[in-house]
């Protein structure tokens, strides 16, 4: 049996409660509204804080919408670029490059990100964009300019070529180490001093080519390399060969933030000078034996005319007890007269040598002493006198005055 129509009380009663349910929906919709909102508005503060360009782009390219950077403007204006695709407005070449930046983040949903530059007004800017997905079609690309950041791994390249050229070029010896002494690199001209290829050289220890009597004092270099930060000094190294070589170097520790702690050498090759040094030392202890052993009582003196160094001869000659009481007089204290030192002297301060002249001395207890004596110029390299030199020897029968 149908049901009869529904009389108005039963219709407002049914009215009356779907109005109810309608007002509890309401109640249960609008604290949904309010996080919607609030959501809404957090999304919103956070892209106003975001310093970066963001884009919302369509598979064809076509851009969607946008939320501006705050460090740079768009590359045209926004009521030119939204709905039109980005083949239309971007150099064909960049535009490539973003295109299948975003159609492999669509085909393979993953996060893509691509760099590209632009010629604008103000020269060529660099632009980095990660492209995220976002929809069936849609991507969402975050794009930074990272201009300074290329600029900055520019000059950075072109430090590095710089060194590197420095390095490879110099004539000076450069290498690096570890803390332990390990070579980490060696330029031509180090490797080149001991006979060895760079690669050669790479990775062997120090110790490898200091010379054997000498080895022990590597641990010490390293302990002030750790300690201190730097050292100086003289190295004796050994080439390929077993040959003696000098250095003359300064080494730094190098300790950047993050990174293995290295040192930096410089040094000189300066085997030569050292040999060098080493013959005229020996030449000049064969002239100092010469001088204290000659035969003949001797005695330099500088161009001021004090005494530098007599040999025993001279000392007991002049009736002294030891040569510091003759060295740092002044020369005319050791002749009878102006005129007996004169006739040495004068020769010698015009480049002329005497010889043979008996001259009179005068001994510590004041007497006069006749000898037979020579003097000269000791030259330097420019003709100008370095300091005199005289010998003497008693004259037969004239030995007193």
């Amino acid at each position: 049996m149908e049901d009869g129509p529904q009389t108005r009380e039963e219709l407002l009663a049914e009215v009356d409660a779907l109005r109810r349910r309608v007002a509890a929906l309401e109640r249960g919709l609008s604290p949904l509204q309010d996080a919607v909102q609030a959501s809404e508005e957090r999304l919103r503060i956070l892209f106003a804080a975001v310093p970066d360009l963001i884009i919302r782009i369509r598979r064809d390219g076509t851009f969607l919408d946008f939320s501006p950077s705050t460090e740079f403007a768009t590359y045209v204006p926004p009521d030119r670029f939204l709905g039109s695709k980005m083949r239309q407005l971007m150099p064909p070449e960049m535009a490539d490059t973003v295109m299948q930046a975003i159609e492999r983040a669509l085909q393979f949903r993953t996060r893509e990100t691509v760099e590209y530059e632009l010629a604008e007004r103000e020269g060529i800017r660099h632009y980095e964009a990660r492209i995220v997905v976002s929809g069936p079609d849609e991507v969402v690309a975050i794009v930074r300019d990272i201009t300074l950041r290329k600029s900055a791994e520019s000059a950075l390249r072109e430090s590095e070529q710089r060194y590197r050229d420095l390095f490879e070029r110099s004539q000076g010896i450069v290498c690096t180490h570890d803390l332990d002494g390990n070579l980490l690199s060696v330029n031509p001209a180090a490797a080149q001093s001991v006979g060895y290829e760079p690669d050669e050289l790479a990775g062997t220890n120090l110790i490898e080519l200091i010379v054997p009597t000498a080895r022990h004092l590597l641990a010490v270099y390293l302990e002030r390399i750790r300690t201190e930060g730097e050292d100086a000094g003289i190295i004796h190294v050994m080439d390929r060969g077993g040959e003696d070589r000098y250095w003359t170097y300064r080494a730094v520790l190098r300790a950047e933030e993050g990174k293995t702690p290295y040192v930096i050498g410089h040094a000189l090759d300066v085997t030569e000078l050292k040999r060098a040094e080493q013959a005229a030392q020996a030449y000049e202890a064969r002239c100092r034996a010469f001088f204290q052993h000659s035969p003949l009582a001797a005695c330099r003196v500088g161009v001021d005319e004090q005494v530098i160094g007599v040999n025993q001869l001279m000392v007991d000659m002049l009736g002294y007890s030891s040569e510091d009481e003759l060295v740092g007089r002044g020369v005319a204290e050791l002749f009878a007269s102006a005129a007996a030192r004169e006739r040495l002297l004068q020769p010698c301060r015009e480049g002329t040598a005497v010889q043979g002249l008996e001259v009179a001395w005068r001994s510590k207890g004041g007497h006069e002493i006749v000898a037979r004596s020579s003097a000269w110029s000791v030259l330097l390299d420019d003709d100008k006198p370095d300091s005199f030199q005289i010998v003497a020897e008693l004259a037969p029968g004239r030995a007193r005055g």
